[in-house]
């Protein structure tokens, strides 16, 4: 597999074409996947085509060094900041701590992976409470800071770092805390290496006061950029939000997208949520099998058992029927959440339904079977989902329909 880092989900027609091309030449039988931080996956590919691909990639500014290891992640943007009623535009602040951290080789040897988000208003929805830091945009321009937050099998959401923090300071606060990270982060336990393990081996307290200090530190050390936030162009409209089953889309359907959509000047931006955002000033009228993705509930859904050694169950068959039973049915924004295992990549304890996956012996035969989970702050706050019953896979769509009722 291969996975292509779009930075803040910000990708251009040139770009998610030449994807395209390179997945029908070395990953002709499989879709793009579009994962929870605006990435976009490649699968089944020979070893003796990396090489190829990531030249490939790098000639359109791709790359995808930093998406997978111990690593700086994908920095995640909202997919509305700068467009949204009410938010300001986060891409200057996010591509200034992008430039500085890609020119620093540390940030790929690092205890664990590290995530950063921005989002653009209050309603938070780059889910800064699951990331290392997330800054989110306060509406007299000052940020609110929540950090130290992560999933895995223990979830943990993050907590309140800072509030009217400016945004000069964003840059030495990242480099500050990856220093800590760096330098506390445990290395022989990969269980307990992320940044929220620090906050825990510290208490919240004294993770505050040292991460404070050694940003105080970092800040003095040098004259810092004054860093400007705007409100972005409100005329540019939400044209088409298209709900990708399993975060997937074909090649054929990719080419489809861009050849509608580029001519009528509209913006392409992958969201948090296995879903593309059409941005524009003029409607446009999608084929049938584009236009049924904008009615798709929102399931968000690992590949489980398709494709990951660790996946219990296969989680891409059980969006699948979930959404053939909610065909047609008017529902409210309700996403369902589905991790083939315990370390819920699909963010299935924060979720309003979330599932995940376990096998249970029965009369001598293992059985693959979902933990529920309802009513979680899908990110946006501290909320973590409440943990519900265990209910076997060939029952979970008459379990979700009564759950939505």
């Amino acid at each position: 597999m291969q996975r292509i880092k779009i930075f803040g989900g910000r990708i251009t027609w040139l770009q998610w074409r030449r994807i395209a091309q390179l997945a029908s030449v070395y990953s002709p039988d499989s879709p793009l996947h579009i994962t929870t931080r605006q990435d976009i996956e490649l699968h089944y590919i020979r070893p003796e085509d990396i090489a190829a691909i990531q030249h490939g990639l790098a000639q359109v500014g791709l790359t995808t060094l930093g998406a997978g290891g111990d690593s700086v992640r994908n920095i995640t943007i909202c997919a509305g900041c700068g467009l949204c009623r009410d938010g300001f535009d986060l891409l200057p602040p996010a591509q200034l701590v992008c430039r500085y951290l890609d020119s620093q080789a540390a940030i790929l040897n690092l205890p664990r992976k590290f995530k950063i988000s921005f989002s653009g208003c209050q309603h938070a929805c780059a889910k800064p409470w699951l990331n290392d830091l997330g800054f989110v945009a306060q509406p007299d321009g000052l940020f609110t800071v929540i950090g130290a937050g992560s999933l895995g099998p223990k979830p943990a959401p993050g907590i309140r770092l800072y509030n009217n923090f400016p945004a000069k300071d964003i840059l030495p606060l990242c480099i500050a805390a990856i220093a800590f990270f760096e330098q506390c982060g445990d290395r022989e336990n990969r269980h307990r290496a992320r940044f929220r393990h620090i906050r825990e081996k510290f208490g919240d307290e004294v993770f505050k006061t040292e991460l404070d200090g050694r940003f105080s530190r970092q800040k003095i050390q040098q004259s810092w950029p004054d860093v400007q936030i705007a409100a972005g162009n409100r005329n540019i409209k939400l044209i088409h939000r298209l709900q990708l089953p399993n975060g997937n889309i074909s090649v054929e359907q990719a080419v489809e997208l861009a050849d509608i959509a580029e001519q009528k000047n509209s913006e392409l931006r992958i969201n948090l949520e296995h879903a593309l955002e059409l941005y524009g000033t003029e409607l446009i009228e999608l084929p049938d099998d584009l236009a049924v993705m904008s009615s798709n509930p929102i399931i968000i859904a690992c590949p489980g058992s398709t494709s990951c050694p660790r996946g219990l169950v296969n989680c891409w068959t059980t969006g699948d029927i979930i959404r053939q039973n909610l065909a047609g049915r008017k529902q409210a924004a309700m996403r369902i959440n589905i991790s083939g295992c315990p370390n819920n990549c699909a963010q299935s304890a924060t979720s309003d339904i979330g599932m995940v996956g376990m096998l249970r012996k029965q009369n001598g035969i293992t059985n693959q079977c979902y933990r529920l989970y309802t009513d979680g702050g899908n990110g946006r706050n501290d909320r973590l989902a409440t943990q519900g019953e265990i209910v076997s896979a060939m029952d979970i769509a008459g379990v979700i329909r009564r759950l939505l009722k």
